[in-house]
């Protein structure tokens, strides 16, 4: 059994690794953070959205993912430049 799961394992490193693997782009990491926030019954406000990105950059570990949480967060600062 812990035979397969390294095996499972392995395929999934694999997929994540691989060029065919894309990253969800900003907008999708902030349709996901705003449902979250909606759901949770708590207000989609700026100071909510911008925390929330970095709660979830602070504890991500994938690289791609961390550079997508970095490039809404300077895009949500960026706004009122």
């Amino acid at each position: 059994m812990g035979r397969q799961s390294a095996g499972a394992g392995r395929a999934i490193t694999d997929y994540f690794n691989s060029p065919a693997f894309h990253a969800p782009a900003e907008s999708e990491l902030l349709a996901v953070i705003m449902t979250e926030l909606l759901r949770s019954g708590r207000p989609a406000t700026r100071k909510a959205l911008i925390s929330s990105v970095i709660v979830r950059l602070e504890s991500e570990a994938d690289e791609a993912l961390q550079q997508g949480y970095r490039n809404l967060l300077y895009r949500m600062l960026d706004e009122n430049r």
